[in-house]
């Protein structure tokens, strides 16, 4: 495999550590995990986007069980980020936090990857209220409830597209540079230039008729493309959320298997057929068009020949598939269950690969949503450097 692609499938299998003893280390681990849908499958909670030294953001988790077991670690030395194997430097990496989440707008959209603006239009999910939640899934951690207003959500897109200097971010490394002054610290300033923006939520009844007033909101205020995360849809439901300007869909399988399906999703797998995901996914490919449509499907949580399987079977019906690292959560049901093995993600980033490259797909030519961003799977590296 090539090496910079097998490090990235390595960092989202295993995660990183940091000394916690570093000044800047709070940055980096948070005490707990995000409240209010800011978590969920231990991708924004749980993990950081880190920018690595080929520009591309990578989502490593940096507060979930074993840990201790990475041979990953994050350390800034000689004022440079960088991230270890064994102690060994591999690769230049940094982090970048927006103004604005340290303002009350970050309770409305954070940042994810390194140019998308993310929201859950809600934390409830009806499968976790039925006792039939995804046992990897931490949405409903915190004990508020939260319904996200429309006008909410698009006031504070506007807002911080508005508003450069809520977009202003520095190089973690600089911030921590004792050898710089606070003027050629403002000169190293950056902005981050959205290129999106993506909406998801838990599972909810009349999902399709909150999600598209939340779009047509934001329509009023913002040309950026938008991205939803839903369950599946009828073809009316498709056109209109597309009618309203939804430019991209995911309809997240998560697992193949249907014995495992019943086991890790059983409100989904109970729910929601195979079938009807799968023709949600056909549905969508004609209204929205070609690269437009995804889903997620997890690695580590069935055999890699299920997973393999379902890879292709996504890719049939013209989306593209998301294969990503299951990551362990506190408090989570599946919390002491392990991420996959380097190997067996190899071999489904392999089948991956030439799963898309048969059926003609280019995930670098979504619009909007988790095939753009890139930050969660080695897109990127596999179709420009393969394996």
């Amino acid at each position: 495999m090539n090496q910079l692609t097998r490090l990235k499938v390595d960092l989202l299998c295993k995660g990183i550590r940091v000394d916690p003893n570093a000044p800047y280390a709070r940055e980096i681990v948070p005490e707990a995990y995000a409240e209010s849908g800011k978590s969920r499958a231990g991708v924004a909670g749980s993990g950081k986007s880190f920018i690595l030294d080929h520009q591309e953001p990578c989502n490593i988790g940096v507060l979930q069980p074993f840990l201790e077991e990475s041979p990953y670690q994050f350390k800034i030395i000689d004022h440079q980020g960088w991230i270890l194997k064994d102690g060994e430097k591999v690769i230049r990496a940094t982090l970048r936090e927006p103004a604005w989440h340290l303002t009350p707008h970050s309770d409305q959209i954070q940042l994810h990857g390194k140019d998308t603006l993310a929201t859950a239009l809600s934390n409830f999910c009806t499968y976790k209220k039925e006792g039939q939640g995804c046992k990897f899934c931490i949405i409903d951690v915190g004990h508020r409830v939260i319904f996200r207003h429309p006008r909410q959500v698009a006031r504070t897109i506007e807002t911080i597209q508005e508003n450069p200097e809520l977009r202003a971010c520095f190089n973690l490394e600089d911030k921590y540079n004792p050898d710089l002054s606070d003027k050629e610290i403002l000169k190293r300033k950056q902005y981050v230039e959205p290129k999106d923006i993506n909406l998801n939520a838990g599972a909810l009844k009349n999902a399709a008729w909150i999600y598209g007033n939340t779009i047509a909101e934001i329509r009023k205020v913002s040309k950026l493309p938008i991205f939803i995360e839903i369950g599946p849809l009828n073809l009316e439901e498709i056109e209109d959320l597309h009618s309203k300007g939804t430019d991209a869909i995911s309809f997240n399988l998560e697992v193949y298997d249907q014995k495992r399906r019943e086991k890790v999703i059983p409100g989904k797998a109970k729910r929601n057929s195979l079938d009807a995901y799968l023709k949600s996914m056909t549905n969508a490919v004609n209204v929205l068009g070609e690269n437009q449509v995804s889903s997620w499907i997890l690695m580590g949580l069935e055999p890699p020949e299920k997973t393999m399987e379902g890879i292709r079977k996504i890719a049939q019906t013209g989306a593209i598939p998301l294969p990503k690292p299951f990551r362990p959560l506190y408090g989570a049901d599946y919390e002491k269950k392990r991420p996959p093995k380097l190997e067996d993600a190899v071999r489904i980033y392999q089948e991956w690969l030439d799963t898309v490259r048969e059926c003609g797909l280019n995930p670098l030519k979504a619009k909007a949503g988790c095939a753009r961003c890139k930050a969660c799977f080695p897109l990127k590296e596999l179709l420009k450097y393969g394996i």
